[in-house]
C-alpha cells in the first residue's frame, strides 16, 4: 500500500499505511496551530513555539516513522492550549490557564460554555478520528497495537532530567516492557518506564483507546534536546524502525 496523506483538517491529520501490520501511531500534540479567531490565546509567536503549545519534533518524527514502517497514524492539528486531547473531559487541566509559569490570557476567563464549545469543535472529532482508524483494523481481522508519541523538556525546575526516553504505562505493561528491553539492548540511551511522568491519567488517550478497548499500547516520551534537531529526529526514527517490527505483536514481516 502506498503511503498517502488521506485527510487533513483543523482537528486531525490521518496518514495512510498498511493496516495488516496491526500498528497505529498517535500524536496528540503534534501541532501548535490556533485558529485565527482565537487570536493566539493572547500569546505571541515566540510563546507559541515553546513546548507549552505543542510537543516539539513529534510531527516530523511521526510522519517519518509512519512512512518508514508503512503504518497508519493519527495526529492532532490544533494546539493543546486550546484543549488537551490527552486528558479526560473532567480533568482540571483540560484547558490550561497557566502553563510552565505562563498565564494563558485567552484561557484565563474561559466559561463552561466556552470549554464545551472547544470540546465539540476539537476534542470530540479528534477522539472520533482515532476510534475510526482503530475500527478499520477490523477489516483485516487484526487487533492494532498503539503507540502514542510525545516529547518532554530536557530541564525541569533548573535541573537536567536524567531520562532521555520514557515509556509510560498504566495497568497494561507488556508492550512497554518490550520497548524498554529492546532500547536498552540496542542503544546507550537512558531509558526509564513511567518517567519523567507516570502513566495513568484517568480518561487520557491511552486510557480511552488502549485500556478501554483491550489493546496493547504504550506512551513514548522523547527528550526535546534530541527531538529539536533534524539529526536527532532521524536517529530516533531509525532506532524505532529497527525495533518495532520485532516487538509489535501482529506486525507483518516482509
Amino acid at each position: 500500500m502506498t503511503q498517502n496523506r488521506v485527510l487533513e483538517n483543523e482537528v486531525f491529520e490521518i496518514i495512510d499505511g498498511d493496516f495488516r501490520h496491526g500498528f497505529l501511531l498517535i500524536a496528540d500534540h503534534a501541532s501548535n496551530n490556533i485558529p485565527i479567531e482565537y487570536k493566539g490565546l493572547g500569546l505571541d509567536d515566540e510563546q507559541l513555539k515553546r513546548h507549552i503549545a505543542y510537543d516539539i519534533g513529534v510531527k516530523q518524527f511521526t510522519l517519518r516513522l509512519a512512512k518508514k514502517l508503512n503504518v497508519p497514524a493519527v495526529m492532532g492539528t490544533f494546539s493543546r492550549l486550546l484543549i488537551d486531547p490527552n486528558r479526560g473531559m473532567k480533568d482540571p487541566t483540560l484547558v490550561m490557564r497557566v502553563s510552565d509559569g505562563k498565564i494563558i490570557d485567552g484561557n484565563r476567563d474561559i466559561t463552561e460554555d466556552g470549554k464545551l464549545a472547544r470540546i465539540e469543535r476539537f476534542y470530540k472529532p479528534y477522539d472520533a478520528a482515532i476510534s475510526g482508524i482503530i475500527n478499520e483494523f477490523d477489516v483485516h481481522d487484526v487487533k492494532p497495537t498503539l503507540l502514542a508519541i510525545h516529547s518532554f523538556t530536557p530541564y525541569w525546575r533548573g535541573h537536567k532530567r536524567a531520562t532521555e526516553v520514557g515509556l509510560l504505562w498504566n495497568e497494561e505493561q507488556a508492550f512497554t516492557t518490550r520497548i524498554v528491553d529492546a532500547l536498552r539492548a540496542t542503544t546507550n540511551y537512558v531509558v526509564h518506564d513511567n518517567q519523567p511522568y507516570r502513566g495513568g491519567m484517568p480518561g487520557d488517550t491511552m486510557d480511552r483507546h488502549g485500556l478501554d478497548k483491550g489493546l496493547e499500547h504504550s506512551l513514548l516520551e522523547l527528550r526535546q534536546d534530541y527531538m529539536g534537531t533534524e539529526a536527532g529526529i532521524n536517529e530516533w526514527v531509525d532506532i524505532f524502525a529497527g525495533i518495532l517490527p520485532q516487538i509489535v505483536k501482529n506486525y507483518k514481516k516482509q
